[in-house]
């Protein structure tokens, strides 16, 4: 997938609750082309979202500097975490489906795994089932709540858990 220009207004705007969270225009410059390569590329390996990035692509080290973005060492400044970024997702959800000219809102429940086969190095990994069903990997579990109505949709609820972190109790955290 190519990126197209005449995207950025939508995603623009769609980005925009999120610049909240930015301490400095460096990291929500980063934060937006990160999106937008991902995008294009339809991956997220580094490299091919800094190559569909025309900002990304220009810089030396890109793929460092979106690495950096999500591991939280270039946002000393910023409020991106897990717990700000879901509570944003969450407002931003609750806004959207208020607004949905329909009176139903279904809400589903969805337990998912968060595979990483490759990792070795975070925090409370714990063994999921791989995506065959036929052995286990690294990863963490997943609770979230969607609401839905015709034509619209958002995650109103989020939680990542390890059996391994200390004091887990259970999957509703």
């Amino acid at each position: 997938m190519e990126w197209k220009t005449t995207w950025n207004d939508p995603l623009t705007s769609y980005l925009a609750p999120y610049h909240q969270l930015m301490g400095d225009k460096r990291t929500r410059q980063t934060f937006d082309e990160t999106i937008r390569g991902i995008m294009g590329a339809g991956s997220l390996i580094c490299q091919q979202i800094a190559a569909h990035s025309a900002l990304l692509a220009k810089a030396k080290k890109a793929a460092q500097r979106i690495m950096r973005l999500a591991s939280g060492e270039s946002t000393l400044r910023s409020k991106i975490d897990a717990e700000h970024l879901t509570k944003q997702l969450r407002e931003a959800a609750v806004e959207h489906l208020g607004q949905a000219p329909e009176e139903e809102l279904w809400l589903v429940a969805d337990c998912s795994d968060l595979r990483k086969p490759y990792a070795t190095e975070m925090p409370y990994l714990m063994q999921v089932p791989d995506l065959d069903g036929k052995g286990l990997v690294p990863g963490y579990r997943t609770l979230n709540v969607l609401g839905i109505t015709p034509g619209r949709r958002g995650i109103l609820y989020h939680h990542l858990f390890s059996s391994q972190a200390p004091g887990f109790g259970s999957r509703a955290g």
